[in-house]
């Protein structure tokens, strides 16, 4: 702690963070502790602090393309993806806790800022998605069932935290430089919850309390959707849009999409768990065709983007976080359900 308290120092005023250093002293002749290996320390240190709550894409990531190795037979490929998230989960919310304690203001900051806010909900979406893997892969509703209220617990956080940060920040940026794919996240996060209701519910004495809860979150992530791709449609369209300002972070206005898909299919799997769901069945089904179309539309399009910001405008991709929000959306919808599958749905339902 007092190597990150030393390094959070280090990073104020004249001296450059230890991460730019190029080239850094040699450590004693006699295998004592040098220079070089105190500036490693403190180099990690800062990431640490540094660490952005968007972090959690990797096990969203991980998780989804482990997900979808499934119906593909690839189980080994899907076990080894599993147990890299039993390892990179809970690294990186010790991680999220020794930043949290240590460098509070840093995370306030992140959640007053219009660029990085929805990033923090990448922790329920991954929490959730892991709760999938272990009903999926382990058989262990119990520790998912966990997983569902820890992620559902996060939801009631974060996402008020979100919309109350936004709403009465003083000082708001244009829509050009505030709104990206990112604020999509709050659909993801919203429709994983409702996609792991369905895997847990029997694990309660109530299962119907449970379906109905996925049924709300899935019906207020469609509500979430519409709201943040008007948004985002509307600055497209109408505010002149950079090479630069395509992020890979876009990808998630068919992530969100191919998400919303899979928690309808997934509702209609248990159609029979709540009363209220049996009657609102047609209409579900209804709405995860609309949206499975919604995120097939999206597909040529942000294909053609991408040529136009990588070929035509020579812009090289580097290695960064955000490319992960191009994993998740590409591996949620090799998991959508389909036209095939939502008629199989719509004949066993009746």
């Amino acid at each position: 702690m007092e190597l990150l308290q030393r390094a959070a120092k280090d990073t104020h005023p004249e001296g450059a963070s230890p991460i730019g250093h190029s080239g850094l002293p040699p450590g004693d002749a006699d295998g004592r502790e040098g220079p070089n290996r105190i500036s490693r320390r403190s180099a990690f240190a800062v990431l640490l602090l540094n660490l952005p709550g968007g972090s959690f894409a990797f096990i969203m990531a991980t998780g989804i393309v482990s997900l979808a190795a499934i119906p593909l037979g690839h189980d080994n490929v899907a076990t080894a993806l599993f147990a890299l998230n039993l390892f990179a989960f809970p690294l990186l919310c010790v991680f999220m806790l020794v930043r949290l304690i240590q460098h509070p203001l840093g995370v306030l900051s992140e959640l007053r800022d219009h660029r990085t806010a929805a990033g923090l909900l990448t922790v329920v979406a991954a929490t959730s998605i892991l709760g999938d893997q272990f009903v999926l892969l382990a058989s262990n509703r119990q520790v998912a069932a966990a997983l569902w209220i820890g992620s559902l617990t996060l939801w009631i956080g974060l996402v008020y935290a979100f919309f109350v940060a936004m709403t009465i920040k003083p000082v708001k940026p244009p829509s050009a430089l505030g709104l990206d794919g990112a604020w999509l996240l709050t659909v993801v996060a919203t429709q994983a919850i409702a996609i792991l209701s369905t895997h847990i519910s029997g694990v309660f004495s109530r299962p119907d309390i449970v379906v109905f809860v996925a049924l709300c979150f899935f019906l207020l992530g469609g509500v979430f959707y519409l709201i943040m791709i008007s948004l985002i449609v509307q600055r497209w369209l109408l505010e002149p849009m950079q090479p630069e300002q395509l992020t890979p972070s876009y990808w998630i206005n068919m992530g969100a999409a191919s998400i919303t898909t899979l928690a309808g299919e997934r509702l209609l799997s248990v159609v029979g768990a709540d009363p209220l769901t049996a009657v609102l069945a047609r209409s579900i089904k209804a709405v995860t065709v609309l949206f499975w179309s919604i995120a097939t539309w999206w597909v040529p399009l942000l294909v053609t983007l991408l040529v136009w910001r990588h070929i035509a405008h020579r812009i090289r991709p580097s290695f960064r976080l955000e490319y992960w929000s191009m994993v998740f959306p590409l591996g949620m919808y090799r998991r959508r359900p389909g036209p095939y599958r939502v008629k199989r749905e719509l004949n066993f339902s009746r």
